[in-house]
């Protein structure tokens, strides 16, 4: 029994020999905090991760910053470096209520000026208090500030951005455009009365940056809804999404299809329909006459874009009815070759071609067939005589017993 004791006794501290040996093996870890500690979660989030959206990255610039355009605000950070009888730099904030302070040396306003007129400001005070060093002021970090994005945007709310970022990017922050939003007439709210119109699109399609203003902070984006009084189409067809959309005053029919994307490679831009007034108006941005493509547009227009399909189609009394790929200049006699011909179908002077553009009927086996047209291989007046009589003999056998039946009868 006092054998057996000792034996369990060696084995306990083994174990905790063992275990003791695995905690300082181990890295220190950092306590977790439990999921359902919302409280002690958030506390060690920023703001910003608070408030869920996608962050631009914090370097992702246009370009270099202008001195002589950036203006400075509260959040701002400058490195100051001065060098000469003293060789010393720091990093100094912009104080929220605009000034940059540099304890026993000197108090600068710069809210409001641009980077040069801020550094030049604080390079005298600093000659004041170093008159044979050399100084230089450079931007570090750029502030952030809350811009609201309001109107016909997917997600509608208040958004960090930074001094550099310019509407599209809050518009983009904000899940961009909803179906019913008009990009040709944002609203640009910057306080005290000043309101800027902004025409969006100009920037999407031209790359003009004067119409993508950059923001400031407390600025409010506003994106109205499209009017249905004035200044709308309807596009339907092979386009990304089909439905209303704004148009500019007399804003020509290309432009507008190219502004919202509507041309892919698989668009038939050789049989755009017009619809206007109850009109129907077949359009060809291929041709040469420019006047087509300028065709301005008017309010309640409606817009068809085909799908260039690449086929045509073969009926009739062919072997294989249906669709075959298209050809260039090739004939009605062609396509009917190729579906076969059955013994029933008349001979190839009697083949004729729908147009798929207009409906227009063309005749003959030597037609030349375009993308979209159906051929037709009618059937002989025989055969269809054979038929009616096919479908009249039974009809009139009944006719015939029901009358001697009826003679009989009386």
């Amino acid at each position: 029994m006092a054998r057996r004791w000792t034996i369990l006794a060696v084995l306990l501290l083994s174990l905790a020999a063992m275990a003791q040996q695995r905690t300082e093996e181990e890295p220190q870890r950092t306590r977790t905090p439990n999921r359902t500690d919302i409280d002690l979660g958030k506390g060690e989030k920023s703001s910003e991760s608070i408030i869920p959206q996608p962050q631009l990255l914090e370097q992702a610039f246009e370009g270099a910053i202008d001195s002589t355009r950036y203006i400075l605000g509260p959040g701002d950070q400058l490195l100051v470096k001065i060098w000469g009888i003293l060789d010393e730099q720091f990093v100094v904030p912009v104080t929220p209520e605009g000034y940059v302070v540099i304890p026993q040396v000197a108090e600068v306003q710069v809210s409001g000026r641009t980077l040069a007129e801020g550094s030049a400001a604080l390079k005298r005070a600093l000659r004041q208090s170093f008159r044979n060093a050399a100084f230089s002021i450079r931007l570090v970090r750029l502030r952030k500030f809350r811009v609201a994005v309001l109107g016909e945007v997917e997600n509608p709310g208040t958004y960090f951005l930074r001094a550099v970022d310019r509407v599209s990017d809050a518009i983009q922050l904000a899940g961009g455009l909803s179906n019913w939003g008009n990009d040709t007439q944002v609203e640009l709210y910057r306080g005290e009365g000043d309101t800027a119109t902004i025409n969006l699109s100009d920037f999407f399609l031209h790359g003009d940056k004067g119409a993508n203003p950059v923001l400031n902070g407390g600025d409010v984006v506003f994106v109205p809804p499209i009017d249905l009084d004035e200044n709308y189409v309807i596009v339907e067809g092979n386009v990304g999404s089909e439905g209303l959309y704004p148009i500019r005053d007399a804003e020509p029919l290309f432009t507008f299809l190219t502004r919202i994307r509507a041309i892919n490679r698989r668009s038939d831009i050789d049989r755009i329909v017009l619809v206007r007034g109850g009109e129907r108006r077949v359009v060809s941005l291929l041709g040469e006459d420019r006047a087509v493509r300028n065709l301005a547009l008017a309010t309640g227009d409606r817009i068809i874009v085909p799908t260039n399909r690449n086929q045509v189609y073969v009926r009739g009394e062919v072997i294989q009815p249906g669709a075959l790929p298209y050809l260039a200049n090739y004939m009605a006699q062609d396509y009917a070759g190729q579906a076969g011909l059955l013994e029933t179908s008349r001979t190839l002077k009697d083949l004729y071609v729908i147009r798929a553009g207009s409906g227009e009927i063309a005749r003959g086996p030597d037609v030349i067939v375009q993308n979209g047209d159906i051929v037709v291989v009618p059937r002989k007046t025989r055969e269809t005589f054979k038929d009616y009589l096919t479908i009249l003999t039974p009809i009139i056998s009944i006719a015939i017993s029901a009358i001697a039946l009826i003679n009989t009868t009386n």
